[in-house]
């Protein structure tokens, strides 16, 4: 553990060099406190400089080197704010990133990648544990800033920093400076849900009528393009019936559905 540091109230924030990953890391932490009799674990941001074990959406790993933002939030919400959250993450972190590079515009693909151009700058995987009228959050997020990451053959994906993108700053300020602005608006995103599914939509890259191919743990599903749920769900028209889909991965065209 390199040091810990204290933002603005209520977070604290774990900032380490090299892990297997935050998420990993934000889930030992939590059984630890979680088994013993202590009161609920403050809510904790959990960041590493690099990982060797980055984790992104399904079965796909994340290169993580040195340079990028890698983290993992810890913290209990009501279950009421469960629906907003994977899209007042989303929204607090585009915000954050147009603040430290002025000009930029970041898109969301659903579920929750953050492009820029058709370009993909980071990622938020949600996950959450229900107690009583609470519930216990881990929500992970990456976001390349200094780095483009080095993707594995045959790998689909177009990636890009935010050096790529006119970022000359100091890798390490521009990364404590997208911590800072994502702890600034977690919350007032979570109490406001209708304004943040608002911000959500129209952040959104994808248009009405477009063919999306939607992979499913039960196969591939192909459709045109409705919009979204209350909740942040996808709706395709699916031979001829609206289909809605709480969870699922987004295909480009030269991906395989199998």
């Amino acid at each position: 553990m390199n040091r810990v540091v204290a933002p603005p109230a209520p977070a604290n924030v774990i900032w380490l060099d090299d892990v297997d990953s935050t998420n990993a890391v934000a889930e030992r932490i939590a059984e630890s406190w979680l088994a013993g009799e202590e009161d609920r674990l403050p809510e904790t941001l959990v960041v590493a400089q690099r990982q060797s074990a980055g984790r992104g959406r399904g079965a796909h790993a994340w290169d993580s080197p040195a340079g990028g933002l890698y983290a993992t939030w810890l913290a209990w919400l009501s279950v009421q704010a469960l629906p907003t959250l994977p899209m007042a993450v989303a929204v607090s972190l585009a915000a954050a990133v147009e603040e430290l590079v002025p000009g930029l515009r970041v898109g969301l693909k659903w579920p929750n990648d953050l492009l820029v151009g058709e370009r993909k700058l980071g990622g938020v995987l949600c996950a959450s544990r229900s107690n009583g009228d609470a519930a216990w959050v881990t929500v992970g997020f990456g976001i390349n800033v200094g780095a483009d990451p080095v993707l594995l053959p045959g790998d689909q994906t177009k990636a890009v920093s935010l050096g790529s993108l006119g970022f000359a700053g100091d890798a390490g300020e521009g990364i404590w400076s997208l911590v800072a602005g994502f702890l600034a608006r977690i919350h007032p995103a979570l109490a406001d849900s209708q304004g943040t599914r608002a911000q959500w939509v129209a952040r959104s890259i994808h248009r009405a009528r477009e063919v999306k191919r939607l992979r499913l743990h039960s196969g591939v599903v192909e459709g045109r393009f409705v919009g979204f749920g209350q909740q942040g769900e996808l709706e395709l028209e699916v031979g001829g019936k609206l289909g809605r889909f709480s969870v699922g991965e987004l295909l480009t065209d030269k991906e395989e559905g199998g």
